[in-house]
């Protein structure tokens, strides 16, 4: 008697079964916060917010990565994005390369802030909130990823001494501080167990460096204070950094920008901030800036200051979702989506 060969079980782990099983359905992380849109499978409304969520603790990071291929839309969802958080009372900061932010900008009543080479718009990246610690750390970080390279013990005493000198005879500008790192203080020299020639020496490369900010490609946008007319309390702030657009200093144009913005955000004014880099697609909400891009937040919380290159805000599974593509008629109509689900 000829007998039907007994067919083996199949073997699959409990993340490939959940696709298999038909009957069911992601819970979703909550209502509260923006609404994105629908989740492909079980048709519910999807929403994300990174300060509830963080809070809460279901993410221990709220940064976030935006990443996929050209014309998925994600400029769409983040610039819905960020004009859904304003209907929340949330304000966003936008860095941008490629000058495609100005229109929502302007939808909020704000105009882009334009950085240009000899341009009317100054940053003084030392104008940063804290004490002389903080304004040299930030000084030295700009200043090392300038030269693509970590500093030397003598460099950082160097421009420790200079930042000193430029911050005692007024507002202490870039400018000011490479003329202090060319000609250092003898009596500030001696101090540190040196004289004016050899503290000269430790500080040149630094200086030099700072001279690109001051004189060289990047002249006219931070070799001075900071421009009165730049305002960060709109609902979206744009920085249009599109004048540098496929330059090799765009990059530390970018850097100089997030040094500004880490010592202005500092300034807890208990307003909740995005803070959105668009050469990556990155937007990172937190409580207190990081060195370079960064946000800020009023409620009390954790600290877990996110990192911008951060490739995700949650370990959590995110089903996929359909976005509304439609840009809205007005901030007011970006809640009024209907949910479903």
């Amino acid at each position: 008697m000829r007998t039907r060969a007994r067919r083996r079980a199949h073997r699959a782990t409990s993340a490939h079964l959940q696709a298999a099983y038909p009957f069911m359905g992601e819970g979703g992380l909550g209502g509260r916060g923006v609404y994105i849109g629908r989740e492909v499978y079980s048709g519910a409304a999807f929403c994300f917010d990174p300060f509830v969520l963080y809070e809460q603790g279901v993410i221990t990071n709220p940064s976030a990565l935006v990443a996929g291929q050209v014309g998925l839309g994600k400029s769409a969802l983040v610039k819905t994005y960020l004009a859904r958080q304003a209907v929340f009372g949330r304000r966003s900061v936008v860095i941008d390369p490629k000058g495609e932010y100005g229109p929502l900008a302007e939808w909020f009543g704000a105009r882009p802030i334009r950085l240009a080479p000899g341009g009317r718009v100054r940053l003084n990246p030392l104008d940063a909130a804290g004490g002389r610690d903080e304004r040299v750390a930030l000084l030295a970080a700009l200043v090392s990823a300038s030269l693509r390279r970590d500093l030397g013990p003598q460099e950082h005493a160097a421009l420790d001494v200079a930042y000193r000198a430029a911050a005692a005879a007024g507002e202490a500008t870039l400018p000011e501080v490479q003329r202090r790192l060319l000609h250092p203080d003898p009596e500030a020299a001696a101090a540190i167990g040196t004289d004016e020639s050899g503290l000269a020496a430790e500080g040149r490369a630094c200086a030099l460096e700072l001279r690109r900010l001051c004189e060289g490609d990047l002249a006219g946008m931070f070799d001075g204070p900071t421009s009165a007319d730049v305002d960060l309390d709109t609902p979206v702030v744009v920085f249009d950094l599109s004048a540098l657009h496929g330059s090799p200093a765009l990059g530390i144009l970018m850097v100089c920008v997030g040094a500004w913005l880490s010592g202005r955000l500092a300034r807890d004014d208990g307003i909740r901030r995005l803070v959105c880099s668009t050469r990556a697609g990155r937007c990172s909400p937190t409580r207190r800036p990081p060195p370079s891009c960064s946000a800020s937040r009023s409620s009390p919380a954790p600290t877990a200051p996110p990192s911008c290159s951060s490739s995700t805000a949650s370990r959590t599974w995110a089903p996929p979702v359909r976005r509304d593509r439609a840009w809205p008629a007005s901030p007011r109509a970006c809640c009024r989506t209907r949910r479903r689900g």
